[in-house]
């Protein structure tokens, strides 16, 4: 059931009592726990906290601290699936999901006594109507075992068949595109704008967990632009400072503003060419693991201006007139070297006299703690990592991450320059294929979810790049990369094509199928389903089963 009244019918319930909080393994769900987190603190609400990295974490969490409370919310995790059946919690616990993920179950939309939805009936796609989905059984008068049947029953019979095959459609087509509705930390601060205490942080919160979305495809551009104007107007509220408050703003609190900024990873902490180097779309679009790439790159830099070497030193000890121009000068020839999104509107965080981060810095900086490749990492203290370090204090924490993101680009771009120059990427028919094989020096840096993502992202872009092929715009991408969870497992991740502009994924059931025909020993444990494990002794069945599904 969707929640009319977020403040009334959410936390008006809640303020009086212990809550149980289950957070999905994401950097919006991150952002979300720490609006939460404050406004409890806020109000003196009692609650505990678990991260949930997958299905089974969060049947065991539930069992381990669902009896001690009535209500449970749940954020960027449950929507999916049917909680009521899953979990099978007591008559009087409430669930309230505040999941992004996309789209909701149907027994979480039509029941009215233990789930609410924390989520806007609009943000939700194509659900199906209540009665074509759900019947009441008719018992029959008439006993199966009669000789003669009367027209009557054999006629309820086929209106219930009919009525079967119906619904087996609609819920098919309802179930077979996985995506991402409106961020979960944007609602969050919803909320506390509503309760009237909404402040910078929680701003900047809303719109890391927004940038988010935008920076790995979650959402579109259009949606990512409606969303980014909405937050403006509350950027313009927090932010203003008359000239007579200007002496009373502390020099440490936090100031955000909108700019225009460059669409590469990292460039304030980085050397302004490295970055250029390990950004998907430069680096696709100059081709830079090819040395033809890389004069075309130092063309580029020579016609506006900057020297290599300049370029190739830390971005903060630039020239700092060449630095203050910089986003200008690539404005200036980006229809030259057809780079027209290198440039897009985003917002910029200040504190102190020296920290100065870019939501998108932010995003992947906040990821990289959260997957850390170190195997022996305990999920539950990256995630509290990862939350520490969005608060403004632990600078150094964040600025942490922000080195191991560096390492984790920079292999991600040498993987790919591997596979394209081995050939390594395959066409297996109706998609491409590739895996990365156990052993190899990189392969840890890909173990997780979100990092094989950002590499399947990157490699499927390059290898459209490196050819020009037009069939390759229509076709997906499969990979495959040792998990870091288990030995002899796989992860397993898949991304729809380049030609499709909507962000909507059909691997999630793909999945699901090629692992019932195949037999495969597949683990579907992650709320993103289009991400799977599975046995590697059993990959190449599963992909067979795979390609029979979609040819």
């Amino acid at each position: 059931m969707f929640v009319n009244d977020i403040k009334t019918d959410f936390y008006d319930v809640i303020s009086d009592s212990r809550v149980l909080i289950l957070a999905g393994f994401d950097v919006d769900s991150l952002c979300a726990c720490r609006i939460l987190q404050y406004l409890f603190h806020c109000d003196n609400i009692l609650y505990t906290l678990i991260p949930i990295p997958g299905r089974a974490a969060l049947v065991k969490a539930f069992k381990q601290h669902g009896e001690q409370v009535k209500y449970v919310i749940m954020i960027n995790c449950g929507a999916t699936i049917d909680v009521v059946e899953l979990l099978q919690p007591k008559d009087e616990v409430v669930f309230y999901i505040a999941d992004s993920h996309r789209p909701v179950d149907v027994y979480n939309v039509y029941n009215g006594v233990q789930v609410r939805l924390l989520t806007k009936p609009d943000d939700v796609e194509g659900i199906p109507e209540f009665d074509d989905i759900f019947r009441e059984d008719e018992s029959e008068d008439e006993s199966d075992s009669d000789i003669r049947l009367n027209e009557r029953v054999l006629e309820r019979r086929r209106e219930r068949r009919l009525w079967k095959e119906q619904r087996q459609k609609l819920m098919f087509d309802y179930t077979q595109f996985s995506y991402y509705g409106i961020s979960t930390a944007v609602a969050m601060f919803e909320l506390a704008w509503k309760l009237s205490k909404d402040t910078n942080d929680l701003l900047w919160w809303a719109i890391v967990g927004l940038t988010e979305q935008y920076l790995f495809r979650k959402i579109e551009q259009d949606k990512y632009v409606l969303q980014v104007g909405n937050l403006q107007t509350h950027v313009s509220r927090h932010n203003h400072v008359s000239v007579r408050d200007t002496n009373v703003q502390s020099v440490t609190s936090l100031r955000i503003s909108f700019e225009k900024d460059l669409q590469l990873a990292l460039y304030r902490h980085w050397s302004l060419y490295e970055s250029l180097k390990h950004t998907t779309y430069t680096a696709c679009k100059f081709r830079l693991w090819s040395l033809k790439g890389q004069k075309r790159l130092c063309e580029f830099l020579a016609e506006m201006g900057l020297p290599l070497v300049e370029c190739k030193q830390k971005f903060p000890a630039m020239d700092m007139q060449l630095r203050n121009n910089v986003i200008t000068w690539f404005e200036e020839l980006a229809e030259k070297y057809r780079l027209d999104d290198i440039v897009y509107g985003s917002f910029v965080g200040k504190h102190g006299f020296r920290n100065k981060f870019c939501a998108a810095d932010v995003v992947y900086s906040t990821l990289s703690l959260l997957e850390t490749a170190d195997k022996e990492s305990d999920p539950t203290d990256r995630f509290l990592m990862a939350l520490d370090s969005l608060a403004k204090k632990n600078t150094d924490l964040l600025l942490k991450g922000i080195e191991m993101v560096k390492m984790q680009l920079t292999a991600v771009f040498k993987q790919v320059q591997t596979i394209l120059d081995l050939r390594q990427l395959t066409c297996a028919g109706p998609y491409l294929y590739a895996a990365i094989e156990e052993g190899l020096p990189e392969a840890k840096y890909f173990g997780s979810p979100g990092r094989l993502g950002m590499l399947a992202r990157f490699l499927l872009q390059a290898q459209y790049s490196a050819t020009k092929n037009r069939r390759l715009r229509n076709l997906p991408l499969v990979l495959a990369t040792p998990s870091l969870e288990s030995a002899g497992t796989s992860l397993v991740v898949g991304i729809p094509p380049i030609a499709e502009e909507s962000t909507k994924n059909f691997f999630g059931k793909a999945f699901e199928q090629a692992a019932h025909k195949s037999r495969a020993e597949v683990i579907l444990d992650y709320f993103d389903t289009s991400v799977v494990q599975l046995r590697t002794e059993d990959r190449a069945k599963f992909f067979d089963a795979l390609i029979s599904l979609l040819s």
